[in-house]
């Protein structure tokens, strides 16, 4: 099976050139056999063109490619780089079924082999997950934040569904045969009333994928991708508490209010202590809560599977809309911004369900052990 490794390329003149290399394109580094890479620049204002084409000559002739969308967005590059990889399989006489598409970001680490693993994985419609982890550096700021996110998430963990139920993908560690993008319509764009785009691309697409051809996620354990830290870097506050789940315009301009007032959300990184307000902490219990706990329950229902359900949830699933199996079909992305917006409502049962889970006074501080703790 042919491998097209996909990176949409947004002022990335200063990673994307290692990200290649840990895929194997670039210079002392030999590509995985019947593998290409296809670069698309989604309007960079830097010198990531030059970088991609340096990443191009030192590969063999035509391993990698660079082209451009000038449509901005998630989705416009992304669709680009699949439809650029299945002109190219065309014109070698590779099928559909016999290309696998591998999603990958600029800033993101591969492990060795990682090319390799994921192809032997392959399957029919099926999604592949990489195992992910977050890069190491040498900065007690993050090792200080990284116990934090652990600690509350700690409070959500019994309320989870299995691993196996989950149906969330990262978007940058993923892949699926041509062929069934195909068929399960690709990445689309989808948006709210108000106008604003849904993100979490991959997710709508899988859970798409579920209701129309009956897909199924694998994890590929031993196919390791290390993420960057820049977001947390950039917005520590939004990271935290969203859970890194990619949140539409409208509501990030309304936190981004919040986070500038009095009281509003807030979390702090330190060299000894990272700190968080409640509302931090309330918000991330609720993105966990239901991306990790009501969406996938309602998934597997409108597919006529059967999770258990934890009682303290059963409040909140009452209170929903009543969902229909073509909802999952036709707007994944409204079904998930339903459920979110429910965060935002004082009144939902799903704040009752939080206070619950947050009881007490919230720990502000994560030490990071030391050698003699």
């Amino acid at each position: 099976m042919d491998v097209a490794v996909v990176i949409p390329c947004l002022n990335e003149q200063e990673t994307i050139a290692a990200t290649a290399r840990s895929l194997g394109f670039g210079e002392g580094v030999d590509p995985p056999a019947g593998a290409q890479l296809v670069l698309v620049d989604n309007g960079s204002s830097d010198g990531t063109w030059d970088v991609m084409g340096r990443v191009a000559a030192e590969a063999p002739s035509g391993v990698v490619q660079r082209i451009v969308e000038g449509e901005r967005g998630f989705v416009p590059p992304r669709d680009q780089g699949v439809r650029h990889a299945a002109l190219l399989a065309a014109e070698r006489g590779c099928q559909a079924d016999q290309l696998l598409i591998l999603q990958a970001d600029a800033d993101t680490e591969y492990l060795p082999h990682y090319i390799e693993r994921m192809r032997a994985a392959a399957g029919v419609d099926t999604l592949l997950e990489a195992s992910i982890g977050r890069a190491k550096r040498d900065d007690p700021r993050l090792a200080n934040y990284r116990a934090l996110e652990l600690e509350v998430d700690g409070r959500t963990r019994s309320l989870e569904v299995a691993d196996s139920d989950e149906v969330l993908i990262d978007d940058k560690a993923c892949g699926y045969r041509l062929s069934d993008y195909q068929r399960w319509g690709g990445l689309r764009r989808e948006y709210l009333p108000d106008g604003s785009e849904i993100h979490a691309e991959t997710s709508r697409m899988y859970l798409r994928a579920l209701a129309t051809a009956g897909a199924k996620r694998v994890r590929v354990e031993r196919a390791g991708a290390l993420t960057s830290a820049r977001r947390i870097y950039e917005n520590p506050t939004l990271n935290f508490a969203t859970a890194g789940f990619p949140r539409e315009a409208s509501w990030l301009h309304a936190f981004a209010d919040a986070a500038r007032a009095s009281g509003g959300p807030r979390v702090k990184m330190d060299e000894t202590r990272s700190t968080v307000s409640p509302i931090a902490q309330r918000l991330r219990v609720g993105h966990n809560v239901v991306l990790f706990s009501l969406l996938p329950r309602i998934v597997a229902h409108l597919l006529g599977r059967r999770l258990n359900n934890d009682e303290r949830l059963q409040g909140v699933i009452e209170a929903l809309p009543r969902f229909e199996i073509e909802d999952l079909r036709q707007r994944p992305g409204w079904m998930i911004s339903l459920l979110l917006s429910m965060l935002d409502d004082p009144g939902s049962p799903l704040h009752t369900l939080i206070d619950s889970i947050n009881v007490g006074e919230p720990r502000l501080a994560a030490k990071v052990p030391s050698a003699l703790e």
